[in-house]
């Protein structure tokens, strides 16, 4: 076993200005996110800041993940390699988007790709009914009709093109004026 600052020997001066460059972190939390990865690391994999995690080890970390009845988007979506698998880097991507240092469009944007659960660059109807079944535990909570109502409300308050769906400017224009969204899309590294 090494010191611990041996363990810290991957995340060089260099690569944590680039990074605090590239996210919305300080220095202080990717080096606290390092230390978690490396309490897992049993195989020292973490040496390759490019070793992919199965989300299963990234949920242990992160009980708001594990609980988030939207993970699995979340992790496709950061997935640089959409291969069930996070990076460090991709971590750090996840919890630059989550931070309260984030711009709420920045977040927008990412929860546009979130919530495009078809990855046609469009929220639409089928897209909305997803959402609203995995909010609602997906057992029937709420009836088509009143989806369809709640859908109808939605796309005639976001879809300002009149096109049936919800394009990534559009949503962004939305969710930026829902005054508690950046609260809601955030967690503390």
């Amino acid at each position: 076993m090494g010191s611990s600052n041996s363990s810290l020997s991957v995340l060089t001066e260099d690569i944590l200005e680039e990074y605090t460059i590239l996210t919305y972190l300080s220095k202080a939390e990717i080096l606290n996110l390092y230390k978690i990865f490396s309490a897992l690391d049993e195989k020292g994999v973490l040496q390759n800041l490019h070793y992919r995690f199965p989300c299963y080890v990234v949920e242990h970390i992160f009980p708001q993940l594990k609980f988030n009845p939207l993970k699995d988007r979340i992790f496709n979506v950061f997935s640089s390699h959409k291969d069930g698998k996070l990076s460090f880097e991709d971590m750090l991507d996840l919890c630059s988007v989550m931070s309260d240092k984030c711009p709420e469009k920045v977040k927008a944007a990412w929860a546009f790709r979130i919530y495009d659960f078809d990855d046609d660059d469009a929220v639409g109807e089928d897209d909305l009914i997803e959402v609203i079944n995995r909010l609602t535990g997906s057992a029937g909570q709420i009836d088509i009709e009143h989806q369809k109502r709640i859908i109808k409300i939605l796309l005639e308050e976001m879809d300002l093109a009149s096109n049936g769906s919800v394009g990534q400017l559009e949503f962004v224009h939305a969710v930026g004026k829902m005054s508690e969204f950046p609260h809601s899309f955030c967690f503390h590294v």
